[in-house]
């Protein structure tokens, strides 16, 4: 099982006794990793983790460990020791990326558990007379045992883009432990329960600039507690957004003696085409305002190189052990991994998470107020929305949208061409729609795309929907990075929960807080700007390109003949055959190609490859 896990961790140890066996691969990152004795026992007990703590000091006080003793244990040592303190309710004073297995003795359970995003992943299989439980797939298909299969009916809820629900994975026999989940394992069976419950908004109002000052030392303090064991040198992925410039000022705030390469992905020289309205294709201009404000921060422009999206297909499937969500952004997302790892970093930072949590816009605030008739505070903020540049149609569809029928608002959608939802322009099997919508109705999921009148609760669906462990081990794997994103945060996810929404909107400006929070460290063209980066902006060029071989790859996916029950062979066919001369932007085209046809190749490239129907 470590031998099917070695590209993730030279650093093998093990440790057999009696029914249970333990082991780990290490990627050695972090000062203390000298220190990592695991697998750990001690009192009839056993455990073994892969963690990133980003609160040690803290954890260290509340167990009354000396910070000199503390200097000398791994993360997965102070993880060992709150278990063995508090028993489950430690996981609620952990902050960081974790995946562990902690096996108790005396009453004979296994206690699994992952963070609160999955951003370190945690699989297990359940035998005729067996258990087993590793990080990636490829760990457990080392057993005989296990098939190795892929699930084509998850595969189906993921074309769909179905919210995860529950264990189940791409591959058959193989569940996984859900993000911010305990699973207890014992002689008698399973029992699982989530274990993160953040506080909503707050029901007493202080002052904005408390909330500014608040935002603004909690992502300190994430950004400080991720920096540790960069080295010198660190990566960041800089577009001209406020969530990757807030990172990579604090970044470079808190790194004043080392060097910063920001990285910035931009279209071909010379690329005039058309973008979404609202959206800019190249973000150099205001990436390199932040980027001019830091003496240590050297800006690096990553051009598209017209490389085909199907171009790292087989290293995905090598690495991440599961289909590519975004193919057009793999091409630059590759690109600048690569060029951070030539620059000698062992981290990259970005802000994938921001919009849900540091720069949320708040326009949900509009129907909250609606659906609980305040409707003289939803005029004020509406009329002061409009003033600041948000369209008016935009502002009625945020306002009424959630209150709109479903199938009416995709009718809308449709007369303003555009796709209704996500069957509009997904690959998956029409054999499996029947199957798909009675899924919809029981996990009350809207893929009508209305917005919410809830910001709480979006939100909060959205962290339940995240599970990105397998792509950032993948990409630690692959290029030798670890991944870190201060706006994961457990503790900035928090607090921008606890925020009252209106924060967020003050002034009738969306994202009001960060562009407030930030002002005294970011430059006003980013701060102000009311655009939004199109990432990829040039993708159908390249995939216009490739239609050769993304015709090759259609053939060797219709000869896998299970896929059929994943997907619509013909659909793919007839995108082919409808391919378009121009207007690859409008959304329409857009949504069928870029989303449509490249997930519909990836998912049919991932189930060719598991069957070996090269």
């Amino acid at each position: 099982m470590l031998q099917g896990q070695a590209a993730y961790g030279s650093k093998r140890a093990q440790d057999e006794n009696g029914s249970l066996a333990l082991g780990r691969n290490l990627f050695a990152l972090l000062p203390e990793d000298a220190f990592d004795q695991g697998p750990l026992s001690r009192a009839n007990c056993r455990f073994v983790a892969d963690v990133r703590l980003d609160n040690r000091p803290e954890l260290a006080a509340r167990l009354g460990i000396a910070s000199a003793t503390q200097a000398r244990l791994s993360d997965s040592s102070l993880l060992f020791e709150s278990l063995l303190r508090w028993g489950d309710s430690a996981i609620e004073h952990w902050v960081g990326e974790f995946a562990f297995a902690f096996w108790d003795g005396a009453r004979q359970h296994l206690l699994l558990g992952r963070d609160i995003l999955g951003l370190r992943p945690l699989y297990f299989h359940r035998g005729k007379d067996f258990f087993a439980f590793a990080s990636m797939p490829s760990g457990l298909h080392a057993l005989e045992d296990v098939p190795y299969d892929f699930d084509s009916e998850f595969m189906a809820e993921r074309l769909a883009l179905l919210p995860r629900a529950g264990r189940r994975s791409y591959f058959k026999g193989i569940e996984r432990v859900e993000p911010a989940h305990l699973l207890r394992v014992t002689r008698q069976g399973l029992e699982a329960h989530g274990y993160w419950r953040p506080p909503g908004p707050s029901s007493s109002a202080a002052r904005p600039e408390e909330y500014e000052q608040g935002l603004r030392a909690v992502v300190d303090q994430a950004v400080k507690a991720q920096l540790r064991g960069v080295g010198n040198t660190v990566a960041t992925q800089l577009s001209g957004g406020l969530d990757s410039s807030m990172v990579t000022a604090t970044v470079a705030r808190l790194l004043p003696a080392g060097k910063v390469i920001a990285f910035t992905a931009v279209p071909r020289p010379g690329f005039a085409g058309r973008t979404p309205p609202g959206t800019v294709a190249n973000e150099a201009e205001l990436a390199a305002a932040t980027a001019r404000m830091y003496p240590n921060i050297d800006h690096v422009l990553v051009e598209n190189s017209g490389e085909s999206p199907l171009k790292w297909l087989d290293r995905i499937f090598l690495y991440q052990q599961q289909p590519g969500a975004n193919l057009a952004n793999a091409v630059w997302g590759q690109a600048i991994s690569s060029a951070a790892r030539s620059s000698g970093s062992n981290t990259i930072f970005k802000a994938s998470f921001g919009n849900l949590t540091s720069s949320y816009s708040g326009l949900e605030w509009l129907p909250f107020l609606l659906s609980r008739g305040q409707l003289l505070k939803l005029a004020g903020c509406a009329l002061q929305l409009a003033r600041n540049g948000v369209p008016l149609l935009e502002l009625g569809a945020q306002t009424v949208g959630p209150f709109v029928p479903a199938p009416l608002w995709q009718g809308l959608r449709r007369l303003t061409g555009r796709t209704a939802g996500p069957m509009d322009f997904s690959a998956v099997s029409r054999g499996a729609l029947s199957q798909l919508q009675r899924k919809r109705k029981a996990r009350s999921a809207d893929l009508s795309g209305r917005p919410r009148d809830d910001p709480y609760g979006m939100r909060l669906r959205a962290c339940a929907d995240t599970d990105g462990g397998n792509a950032y081990k993948g990409v630690l794997a692959e290029w030798g990075l670890s991944v870190r994103d201060p706006t994961a945060d457990k503790r900035v996810i928090e607090y921008c929960l606890a925020t009252p929404v209106q924060e967020f909107v003050r002034g009738g400006v969306p994202r009001s807080l960060a562009r407030r929070a930030f002002s005294d460290r970011l430059p006003p063209q980013v701060t102000e700007s009311k655009v939004r980066g199109y990432q990829s902006a040039d993708w159908y060029e390249a995939l216009d390109r490739a239609r050769p071989e993304v015709e090759r790859e259609v053939e060797m996916i219709a000869r896998c003949a299970d896929a059929n029950q994943a997907l619509d062979i013909g659909w793919l066919k007839d995108a082919l055959d409808s391919w378009p001369e121009h207007n690859w932007n409008r959304s329409e085209v857009s949504d069928r190609y870029r989303l449509g046809l490249l997930r519909g190749i990836s998912a049919g490239h991932f189930m060719r490859k598991v069957r070996g129907t090269n």
